[in-house]
């Protein structure tokens, strides 16, 4: 049985297509990029960067038939597709890492001063 209406896209069509945005998730982003963002919309910003914009969650193997993406090209979407979950995957990594494990991954000191403890 076919659709009357096809489903919408959750997922962009090429991996270097800007995935749906909300207003919602455009406010956030806009308030983390300009220091002034609540607890909600960093959270938010935080879960549309990681999760959407990097696809951390997304499998990264691009072939689409329909669109004639094989070969050569659909082994640079695939390319494309995995750097971008790099990203989340990393961001994910420091959004977990303790500061004092930096030196045991072999990661460069930090310049900054570290916080006074209390």
């Amino acid at each position: 049985m076919k659709r009357a209406t096809p489903r919408p896209r959750s997922q962009a069509s090429v991996p270097w297509q800007l995935p749906p945005i909300e207003n919602a998730d455009i406010f956030a982003l806009q308030a983390v990029a300009k220091g002034i963002a609540n607890e909600g919309q960093q959270r938010r910003a935080w879960e549309y960067v990681v999760r959407i914009l990097c696809a951390t969650d997304l499998m990264t193997f691009w072939l689409d038939p329909v669109r004639n993406l094989s070969g050569v090209d659909a082994q640079r979407a695939t390319d494309f597709a995995e750097g971008k979950r790099w990203v989340g995957v990393q961001l994910r990594r420091i959004e977990r890492l303790r500061p004092d494990m930096a030196r045991e991954l072999g990661l460069p000191p930090s310049q900054e001063t570290p916080p006074p403890t209390t």
